[in-house]
């Protein structure tokens, strides 16, 4: 499957990626620093690893899966919220 992702659920036609907030650049998380040595390598890995993000959800979704993105921050942070919209939105895709 494009971009290989974490767990695939057949029956409800979905996938999900676990995203580390430094190597997927999560927005406004403090996780998502840049380092200063080297910065334009990390720079370019980085934008690399949000196009090729963006290439395989647009794939997959338009192969018709649902795609949920978890954030390694998330789940530190607050996990039973987070398994109570994961629930929520699997029981979604099932209607």
């Amino acid at each position: 499957m494009p971009g290989k992702p974490d767990i695939v659920m057949p029956k409800f036609k979905t996938v999900i990626f676990v995203h580390g907030c430094f190597w997927h650049r999560h927005s406004a998380c403090k996780k998502c620093t840049t380092p200063d040595t080297n910065r334009e390598f990390w720079l370019e890995k980085f934008n690399k690893n949000i196009q090729n993000d963006l290439k395989n959800r647009q794939m997959l979704e338009k192969k018709g899966w649902n795609v949920i993105i978890l954030w390694e921050c998330e789940i530190e942070n607050d996990f039973d919220r987070l398994m109570n919209d994961l629930i929520a939105k699997l029981m979604m895709s099932v209607s």
